[in-house]
């Protein structure tokens, strides 16, 4: 098999070359790794924290990684420790870096997400990664991405003195957000989500923003327009900061965002371990957040609605409790595992190019 870009760690690699879809998006980084029954799942909040002093206790979580960066391709990063998802938001809440917070970032930081979610899976001396990477401006931020993480690099993953481990990048592709979600609606079984022989229309509900997407028949990207209004985390923001919430906590300050994504996510709504429940909160901001993005996206692709044979929506935003059921009020397909979409499709693409030397 032949790889492209090969590094010299490459020439001694022993272990066989995995096909990897890399979602990093600006709330969460999504990694699928290799293809059928041993298809593994890693999914950390986008978030970075340098340590520079020695940790009281190691910390560890299935969505947060730790490593130590000890000899590689990237020689900024020699000898620099770093955390990564909730173990970042643990140790600095105010301070760590949320990839969200500026679109370079994503660019970055991008290998050290991934190292991060890979610290979360078991230990392995040696990782060989076919990867197909997605980003938000494909022609900004391509090659900045490519070399900051392809190569070969030499970590220590959940401290500096566990064994090291060999991780070995072969970045076959960088392509828009979205292409890899195409790809997965394109190809789910038993019946696809889009048919490839027509015209798509998607909206992505991402953590920071909203897409409209275009594509010609075959895939190809017609038109894609990132809204002005922001994403998912308009509506947290929007609960957080809502005067009952504030009123309850008795502290004058908004909640806290990553508490309220929690309570959504296993649709408890609970507010920690706190005797509130903002399940009514959640419902008097969604209708007029999803109202408001589907207004300016509709406008966006006005031009090609009545064309499109398929309509859908996917990202994480559709996976919100309410959600589904008000998109398809619309005529619009919510895509099952919304936030895994991309990822998966991501990993076809890089399976597909691994099998054809690519």
């Amino acid at each position: 098999m032949i790889l492209t870009q090969p590094t010299a760690a490459e020439t001694s690699q022993t272990s066989p070359a995995i096909a990897v879809g890399v979602d990093c998006g600006a709330g969460l980084t999504k990694v699928c790794l290799g293809i059928g029954s041993s298809q593994i799942k890693a999914r950390t909040p986008s978030k970075v924290l340098e340590i520079k002093e020695e940790l009281h206790d190691i910390l560890q979580s299935n969505e947060g990684g730790h490593f130590f960066y000890h000899s590689g391709d990237r020689l900024d990063l020699v000898g620099r420790e770093f955390l990564t998802g909730t173990l970042a938001s643990w140790k600095a809440p105010t301070t760590h870096i949320k990839l969200s917070d500026d679109p370079t970032l994503k660019a970055e930081y991008g290998l050290h997400t991934l190292l991060g979610a890979l610290a979360t899976l078991p230990h392995r001396p040696e990782w060989n990664l076919h990867l197909v990477l997605s980003i938000h401006n494909v022609k900004v931020f391509k090659d900045l991405l490519t070399e900051k993480t392809n190569g070969s690099h030499t970590v220590s993953f959940n401290g500096k003195n566990t064994p090291p481990s060999q991780v070995n990048l072969n970045v076959s592709l960088v392509v828009p957000e979205g292409a890899g979600s195409y790809s997965y609606c394109v190809s789910v079984k038993p019946e696809p989500l889009i048919d490839r022989s027509a015209h798509a229309i998607a909206i992505d509900f991402g953590t920071s923003t909203v897409i409209p997407t275009v594509f010609a028949p075959g895939g190809a990207i017609i038109h894609r327009q990132v809204l002005f209004v922001g994403g998912c985390i308009d509506l947290l923001d929007a609960i957080a900061s809502d005067s009952e919430l504030i009123q309850f906590l008795g502290t004058g300050k908004a909640g806290s965002v990553e508490i309220i994504r929690q309570g959504i996510e296993n649709t408890t709504f609970q507010y920690g371990t706190r005797n509130f429940n903002f399940r009514h909160i959640y419902a008097r901001h969604l209708k007029p957040w999803l109202s408001d993005r589907l207004r300016l996206a509709f406008k966006e692709i006005e031009e090609w609605r009545d064309a499109a044979q398929s309509f859908v929506a996917w990202g994480g935003g559709v996976e919100m409790p309410l959600v589904g059921k008000m998109l398809q009020s619309q005529g619009i397909t919510p895509v099952p595992s919304g936030c895994w979409a991309n990822a998966l499709g991501l990993q076809r693409m890089a399976f597909g190019r691994m099998q054809r030397g690519k």
